[in-house]
């Protein structure tokens, strides 16, 4: 039984679709063409962290090869930010979204729950109702389109989950604080940010408590 296989087996309540499955086609493509060997001889060294840990620029990893290939190829010669996202989650707990595309690399089996911009309305989004879930293999490269909502990958197995996030160069920093902004959406530099109600730690920063219903949740499987 492949790993997909019993993870939809531990999840019956949820329908989960394979990122090669023509519903990821709404948000995101999937790309073959790059060498990952670099990239991954430095993932594979890297401890999976206790807590979900993710950093937006890893300057030794944006200096290599396959994120300048990235740059090229996907954000046609754009500055990016790369960097790791590894640790344990098992829960859609908040969305977000960027102007301009998000590139994953998996470095581990993980779970994409994703939706689209359209359906968010008034600064709610019902993840039950108009998200959809997907498996993503280990060693996939993957763009998530710039109206797709996204969050933290979620971990297949209880070992955890590792991946690399590219984004346009500045997105998830830390905005000055004398920066003033009308939209209630902006958390960080190219940011846009709501959470799940049971997320009283983002909550109580001041992040909205706008994605509605039911906590999405993975039940992980054993690796």
């Amino acid at each position: 039984m492949t790993n997909y296989e019993k993870i939809q087996k531990a999840n019956p309540q949820l329908t989960i679709y394979q990122v090669g499955d023509e519903q990821f086609r709404d948000y995101g493509v999937v790309y073959k063409q790059f060498d990952l060997t670099e990239i991954n001889d430095y993932m594979v060294r890297m401890a999976v962290t206790a807590a979900n840990q993710y950093v937006p620029k890893n300057p030794i990893i944006e200096q290599m090869s396959v994120i300048h290939e990235i740059s090229r190829d996907v954000f046609g010669g754009m500055a990016l930010s790369a960097g790791q996202c590894v640790g344990h989650c098992d829960a859609f707990s908040a969305i977000e979204f960027h102007q301009g595309s998000e590139v994953n690399i998996t470095f581990s089996d993980v779970i994409m729950v994703l939706g689209k911009r359209r359906d968010l309305r008034n600064y709610e989004f019902h993840a039950v109702d108009d998200a959809q879930i997907f498996y993503i293999p280990q060693g996939t490269v993957f763009e998530m389109f710039s109206d797709t909502l996204h969050y933290s990958p979620i971990e297949v197995t209880l070992a955890g989950f590792k991946a690399v996030v590219v984004v346009l160069n500045g997105t998830n920093e830390s905005l000055p604080s004398s920066f003033k902004t009308h939209n209630p959406m902006l958390v960080k530099k190219n940011k846009f940010q709501l959470a799940h109600a049971t997320r009283t730690d983002k909550v109580k920063t001041g992040i909205l408590p706008g994605v509605k219903g039911p906590l999405v949740q993975v039940r992980p499987i054993q690796d």
